[in-house]
């Protein structure tokens, strides 16, 4: 079986929205509850029946084949340090590896941000300045092995996510 191969670097990232200065909005996130089910048979990962929550933690628990890619920058970290929970994960350059997807998700959302401040004419003819704000992966990596198929799709979602 062949699998389709995800390489970070074709996965553009949604850009961040230009700042306006209306920073009103504070989102707090809801408390979930994870809801365990007895005597439910499964599929062959045992999924069914379980709550979307735990279905999702045990997505993020399975492990994936992946590269981190190599560098120029001879200050480049080398191994890149990752946490969930405490456990740590390192990631060597340009060694396949197999980790959990969770590692993985962290790894996607490392992101660099720049921001330029070009100047440009208003309409009116008055010189203004504009703020430009970009991003890109901080560690650009490919996926080797994902057994799951809706692990290419999960994926690119992460990496256009704005950060």
């Amino acid at each position: 079986m062949s699998a389709k191969k995800v390489d970070s670097p074709d996965v553009q990232p949604v850009q961040p929205k230009q700042i306006d200065g209306s920073f009103d909005t504070v989102y707090v996130a809801e408390p979930e509850e994870i809801v365990v089910a007895s005597g439910v048979k499964g599929d062959s990962k045992g999924n069914a029946g379980l709550s979307a929550l735990a279905q999702e933690l045990a997505f993020n628990e399975e492990v994936v084949e992946v590269m981190l890619h190599e560098t120029t920058d001879p200050c480049a970290e080398n191994p890149v340090f990752t946490a969930c929970n405490g456990v740590t994960q390192y990631f060597y350059r340009g060694i396949p590896q197999q980790v959990k997807r969770k590692y993985l998700a962290i790894l996607a959302s490392c992101k660099e941000h720049g921001i330029s401040t070009p100047e440009y004419a208003a309409p009116d003819g008055s010189r203004a300045m504009g703020i430009r704000r970009t991003s890109s992966l901080k560690y650009p990596f490919s996926v080797i092995s994902d057994p799951n198929p809706r692990g290419a799709a999960w994926l690119r979602d992460l990496l256009r996510s704005p950060t």
